[in-house]
C-alpha cells in the first residue's frame, strides 16, 4: 500500500470505520435482544463504507474490492428500499442512485492518478492470488445476495444464518489476499470482522430457532424494535373495570 498518499489512505480507513460501526450497532442490538438481528441503520452505514472503499478500491487499482463494493451497494441500497417500502408502503427506486453512486466514486478513484488501470490490475497481485482473491470476493458478496433472496420473498428486510456463514468464509480469503498485497485498509477491516461473524454465529446457536429464510419474520422484527428501543405497539394487559354491586 502506498502510505505517501495520506489523503487515500484516509479514505479507506474512513470506510472501514463506516463498515465497523455497521457491525458495532447490529452486535449491540444483537447481544441486547440476544440473538442475532440486522437494524436499519445496517445499510445506511454500508452504503456510505462502499462508496468510499469503492473510490479507495479504484485509486488502488484493486479489481477484486472494486467489484464487490459495486454489487454489494447495489443490495445495500435494494435493502433500505425494501425498509422504507415496508414502513411507508412506497419509496424511491434504488436503480439511479446505485448507478450515480458508483459512477461518482469510480470516477474519482480513477482520476487520482494516471497509472494504467489494466496494468496496475496486473501487477497488484499473482494469478493465484488474484483468483483466490475473487473467490473470496465472490463469497463476502454472495451473503448479500442469499440476504436479498430471503428479503425479496418476505418484502423486508431479513437476515439468514448463511448470511454469517458466507460472510466468515469470505473474510478468511480476502484477509489472505489482503496480507499478500500488503493492503492494511482491508487487513483491518476483515480482521475486525472475524469477531462480529463468529459472535452471531454464536448467539444464532445459542438462541436455537428455525431459521427464518424470509418465510417467518415477525418475531425478528418485533425483538429488533423492542432492541432498539421502539415501540412495538403491543398494548399492556387491560385492566377489567368494577363490577357494580347490585344491591339485594
Amino acid at each position: 500500500m502506498n502510505f505517501a498518499d495520506p489523503i487515500w489512505l484516509g479514505v479507506g480507513l474512513v470506510a472501514q470505520a463506516a463498515f465497523s460501526a455497521r457491525f458495532l450497532v447490529q452486535w449491540v442490538l444483537s447481544e441486547r435482544a440476544r440473538r442475532s438481528l440486522l437494524p436499519v441503520h445496517f445499510w445506511f452505514f454500508s452504503v456510505v463504507g462502499s462508496v468510499l472503499l469503492l473510490a479507495y478500491a479504484a485509486h488502488q487499482r484493486d479489481a477484486v474490492i472494486a467489484l464487490g463494493q459495486i454489487v454489494g451497494l447495489a443490495i445495500y441500497l435494494r435493502n433500505i428500499e425494501l425498509v422504507q417500502r415496508a414502513a411507508r408502503g412506497r419509496a424511491i427506486s434504488f436503480l439511479w442512485l446505485w448507478l450515480g453512486l458508483a459512477g461518482l466514486a469510480l470516477a474519482a478513484g480513477l482520476i487520482s492518478h494516471e497509472a494504467p488501470v489494466a496494468k496496475a490490475a496486473v501487477e497488484r497481485a499473482a494469478p493465484l492470488w488474484f483468483a483466490l482473491g475473487f473467490i473470496g470476493q465472490a463469497l463476502f458478496t454472495g451473503r448479500f445476495v442469499v440476504q436479498l433472496y430471503a428479503s425479496e420473498r418476505a418484502q423486508a428486510s431479513v437476515n439468514p444464518v448463511q448470511f454469517w456463514y458466507l460472510s466468515l468464509s469470505g473474510s478468511l480469503l480476502l484477509l489472505a489476499y489482503a496480507l499478500h498485497t500488503g493492503d492494511a485498509v482491508i487487513i483491518l477491516g476483515q480482521s475486525f470482522g472475524l469477531i462480529v461473524y463468529l459472535r452471531n454465529l454464536a448467539l444464532i446457536r445459542k438462541h436455537r430457532e428455525p431459521d427464518h429464510h424470509g418465510e417467518d419474520f415477525e418475531d425478528e422484527v418485533a425483538a429488533l424494535r423492542e432492541a432498539e428501543g421502539a415501540d412495538t405497539g403491543t398494548p399492556e394487559a387491560s385492566v377489567k373495570p368494577a363490577q357494580p354491586v347490585r344491591p339485594r
